[in-house]
């Protein structure tokens, strides 16, 4: 009889909302409750700096192991894995110190992955160097129904891609919401970025503003760009945290017919001639709904954590590794950098890998007006 594989120790370092709080169904949906649902996997310890949260976490999943500091987290238990859930500002110095730990074998670190592509490139550095995975949580990249969109699209269900575009409105509910460094763009637009590029391709250029016009947080509350793909295709997002409510949308537009993702479900919409003028001869088409056969609905942390699992053991590449995750955080600054140069098209890849929201607050463009 075959022996079972070892179990993985994990630690989380982050016991805040994602790390084990979100909730929105009954499958998995955080961190936390992803690994302990897991067969391969152990839940070993907890890390965050607050002490309410942390020992919440610990009652919650019954761990003892619990810390304030995450490098001595990593010297007494020496975890197998890490996830780094912690706001973006930390994300680099916290990878490149995992990967250092001799024990950690992977690394699964929340998006954005950092504040600037030159952060994303140490992180990869130090992950390569040490011979550690590193998994950025893009999670859509699991999930089943955008999943269903990627294969509408590679089957020609709406024939040639011509457009993407995509808005999201007023995502982060106030006053509860922390927001030094994450406006728009790292929050929320990283999802959608990574899933353009998922569906078109690497970038030409790409054209942006970002604005703060009410908010009093120094970043953005305003973004929008458009965008050009080496294949052609071209690419707009737009969105603010200027409003009360909630709303996002997707759209993949092609030439016969346009996939929408409204929010997280697939909607195929395919051209059909309808309107005829006889005495010009013309026959116009529209678009008109068609009928999906939709996936079963699977967890995208636990999904992740398999295939996580599954690279380890050498059965195959990751989704959204360190260089997938870059990308996505390459677009973001673009969006930056064009505000800096006066709106201007940004060519790709990028040369500059600063920080840019330093840069546009030392400009003038961002000022924290909180008090």
């Amino acid at each position: 009889m075959r022996e079972a594989p070892a179990r993985l120790r994990v630690a989380l370092i982050g016991t805040g909302r994602v790390g084990y709080q979100f909730s929105f169904s009954a499958l998995p949906d955080n961190h936390a409750e992803a690994v302990v649902a897991h067969e391969r996997l152990q839940l070993v310890a907890g890390v965050n700096r607050g002490r309410e949260k942390l020992h919440a976490f610990g009652q919650r999943f019954g761990i003892d192991a619990l810390f304030n500091d995450y490098r001595q987290m990593l010297d007494t238990v020496r975890p197998d894995i890490v996830i780094v859930a912690t706001h973006p500002e930390l994300h680099c110095d916290m990878v490149q110190q995992c990967a250092a730990a001799p024990s950690v074998r992977a690394i699964i670190c929340e998006k954005p992955m950092a504040l600037s592509v030159g952060e994303c490139d140490r992180m990869i550095a130090a992950c390569e160097r040490e011979r550690v995975l590193l998994q950025v949580n893009h999670n859509r990249r699991w999930h089943p129904e955008w999943q269903l969109a990627a294969k509408l699209l590679a089957d020609g269900a709406i024939g040639e891609l011509n457009h993407i575009t995509c808005h999201m409105d007023g995502c982060k509910p106030q006053p509860s919401w922390r927001s030094q460094n994450e406006g728009p763009l790292l929050h929320d637009y990283t999802h959608y970025f990574d899933l353009m590029d998922l569906y078109g391709g690497p970038l030409s250029w790409l054209c942006g503003m970002a604005e703060q016009r009410r908010q009093p947080w120094p970043v953005e509350d305003f973004a929008a760009a458009f965008m050009k793909f080496a294949s052609g295709v071209s690419g707009t997002i737009c969105g603010a945290e200027l409003t009360v409510y909630s709303d996002l949308a997707f759209e993949l537009r092609g030439t016969i017919g346009v996939i929408r993702m409204s929010p997280e479900t697939v909607h195929l919409w395919a051209a059909q001639r309808g309107m005829y003028e006889p005495d010009s001869g013309f026959q116009w088409s529209g678009l008109q709904p068609q009928t999906l056969k939709h996936p079963t609905p699977a967890s995208t942390y636990v999904v992740a954590l398999e295939e996580l699992i599954g690279a380890l053991d050498g059965h195959g590449p990751m989704r959204s590794d360190g260089v997938v995750g870059r990308r996505s955080m390459e677009m973001v600054d673009a969006v930056y950098q064009s505000q800096q140069a006066g709106n201007q098209p940004v060519p790709f890849p990028l040369t500059d890998r600063r920080n840019t929201i330093v840069a546009l607050r030392d400009a003038g463009w961002f000022a924290d007006r909180q008090t």
